[in-house]
């Protein structure tokens, strides 16, 4: 496992929650931008799903190493009921989508923050 305190395991797994709801984030406005387009598909982000699965299989060198490949990945939802334009983007969902993202983002933003409190507390000897 890696000894710089800024590619810990922890800081790893944050920086990819940032990058899963940055995509995340795209995906929703895209689909909220293409709502009356004919035939438009949604998009949604997974990520977390895969997070966990590394997370709970690997351990030491295999986990960071299975960390620092997971990407976040776009999918087309292709199961949702469409309207008879083939649109399948409902408003709702997308706007509480948009909602938990965000919950989610500020999550891991506060639990980065903290993380960077606790290294500065140590360097500076507080």
């Amino acid at each position: 496992m890696g000894s710089n305190l800024l590619t810990d395991i922890a800081s790893t797994a944050l920086a990819k929650t940032l990058d899963a709801s940055a995509d995340r984030q795209r995906a929703i406005a895209n689909n909220i931008a293409n709502i009356e387009t004919p035939g438009y598909k949604r998009r949604y982000v997974a990520f977390e799903d895969e997070l966990r699965r590394v997370m709970d299989e690997r351990t030491g060198d295999d986990l960071d190493k299975g960390l620092n490949e997971l990407t976040p990945v776009s999918q087309t939802d292709v199961f949702s009921p469409a309207r008879e334009d083939g649109n399948n983007v409902n408003i709702d969902a997308e706007i509480a989508d948009m909602a938990k993202n965000t919950i989610k983002y500020r999550a891991a933003v506060t639990l980065w923050e903290a993380k960077a409190a606790v290294l500065r507390s140590a360097i500076e000897g507080k």
